[in-house]
């Protein structure tokens, strides 16, 4: 059951496209509209979150394209995430990574929103670590909030900074891992079509099979 949902989200097929020697593609999607709307998913991150490695977190977003076809969901766009960019309709991924590669925290926002912004939900899985992250979120307010929560920022400083904050640039090899998460998610349109609906807990919007 769970190879199936796997494949689904891997390839971004249809479920009723599912090939037949993982079962019927009606119990495999039920199973995934109850799992999602116990929260299940969020749960088991959560779980994974718990047993990170390391002390470094590496943070980056990436974004969602929106096919045309899931343009005008159940619910409306925002209840999915969607935000207008000038490619058209976006969702963007926020991840915290650990040291290994592997996701400690998810979060999704609309396209457009400020990557500083988008992360916001993400904080607790920061609080007292070395944060990796690039001169994209070289902020004053980013900053601030972090030092709050006792991390500790390695942030390359944008070159229109008066003040240029100190950052190791030994350490900040290691930011490679949130890369390699993304590249390794095979992050696409059609994958995270469905991964939108996990993580955000809104199965009941989430369409029915085509």
């Amino acid at each position: 059951m769970v190879s199936a949902m796997c494949y689904v989200l891997r390839t971004g097929i249809p479920w009723r496209d599912l090939p037949s020697e993982f079962g019927p593609w009606s119990s495999v999607y039920t199973r995934w509209r109850r799992w999602c709307g116990s929260g299940l998913w969020t749960r088991m991150l959560a779980e994974l979150g718990d047993g990170a490695f390391g002390k470094i977190r590496s943070v980056d977003c990436s974004h969602i394209k929106i096919h045309q076809d899931a343009a005008n969901p159940a619910g409306g766009q925002a209840a999915q995430a969607m935000g207008r960019t000038k490619g058209g309709f976006n969702t963007k991924l926020a991840a915290v990574v650990d040291a290994v590669d592997r996701a400690v925290g998810l979060s999704l926002a609309p396209g457009p929103r400020y990557d500083p912004h988008a992360c916001a939900p993400l904080a607790p899985h920061l609080a007292g670590k070395w944060v990796l992250v690039d001169k994209g979120f070289d902020s004053a307010e980013f900053r601030t909030e972090l030092v709050r929560t006792g991390a500790m920022v390695c942030i390359p400083p944008l070159s229109t900074r008066r003040i240029n904050y100190y950052f190791s640039r030994r350490l900040y090899r290691h930011r490679h891992t949130v890369e390699n998460f993304f590249c390794a998610s095979n992050v696409t349109a059609a994958s995270l079509h469905a991964t939108r609906s996990s993580l955000s807990h809104f199965s009941a919007s989430y369409p029915s099979p085509q």
